[in-house]
């Protein structure tokens, strides 16, 4: 992985970039007008481009960039605005106040969401084990302009950690979250996950580890949810009652504790 600009790039970009690649303990190289075909060409490596409005990732041989955006987060959250049920909302339970792990946090849709639903007397915590994913999302946030404020807030009230959620539950107190929530990349892909093309060559597909499911719910104050593959063993390898959804191709399975 190296670092580099937009084509059109200046002093200040450059600046950027390189203290970028220094956080990151990546390589920076200079754009030089190469197109970024020519530069992985060159040094055969994925690479993040810092930009004026944006940062991209780019897989090797990919044209196609992982980058922060609002995805259906900013549909879902008008669509509560308006009344209507949100099915992640509804089984989390999540309301004003609470809190919530987000595990798996990805690009941030659901800690979102969730962030919104709490609001500013709730917490939202979402771990990223990828570095680079983390990283992108947290400059995506910081730049973000395109909502409204109430939704800009929700955003950055996003506790984002760069972390190994099986490290992260294991070193976490007992009851420290109202709902534990994890979100693993599916093994079979989704074509109502296509938005995420750009994720899928740099996301963990690290199985969810016995000891995992046992530390969320020691965390969790309420329960514990797992969104996964209509056909996923998980569910009742773990013990999680499905609650089936029509026509979706992925289920939510919750733990509900006797709290």
């Amino acid at each position: 992985m190296f670092v580099t600009t937009i084509e059109r790039t200046n002093t200040q970009l450059n600046q950027k970039a390189m203290e970028a690649a220094a956080h990151l303990g990546l390589r920076y190289i200079e754009r030089k007008k190469r197109t970024i075909k020519q530069l992985q060409t060159i040094y055969q490596e994925p690479c993040i481009v810092i930009g004026r409005a944006r940062t991209e990732m780019y897989d090797l041989g990919s044209d196609k960039p992982l980058f922060f955006h609002p995805n259906m987060a900013a549909i879902r959250m008008k669509r509560i605005e308006r009344g209507e049920s949100d099915p992640f909302l509804s089984i989390t339970g999540l309301r004003e106040g609470m809190t919530l792990l987000d595990c798996t946090m990805g690009m941030a849709a659901d800690a979102w969401v969730a962030a919104f639903a709490v609001g500013e007397r709730g917490r939202v915590t979402g771990l990223e084990v990828n570095p680079y994913i983390h990283f992108i999302m947290d400059e995506g946030r910081r730049h973000y302009t395109e909502s409204g404020a109430v939704y800009k807030d929700a955003l950055k009230r996003i506790d984002m950690v760069q972390a190994d959620y099986h490290d992260f539950l294991r070193d976490s107190k007992d009851d420290s979250y109202d709902v534990v929530y994890l979100d693993p990349m599916f093994t079979e892909t989704v074509e109502e996950s296509m938005g995420m093309s750009g994720l899928r060559g740099f996301a963990s597909y690290q199985d969810v580890q016995k000891e995992a499911i046992m530390n969320a719910k020691r965390v969790a104050r309420k329960r514990v949810v797992l969104k996964d593959h209509f056909r996923s063993h998980r569910f009742e390898k773990y013990g999680f009652t499905v609650e089936k959804r029509k026509s979706a191709k992925f289920h939510y399975g919750v733990i509900e504790l006797n709290y």
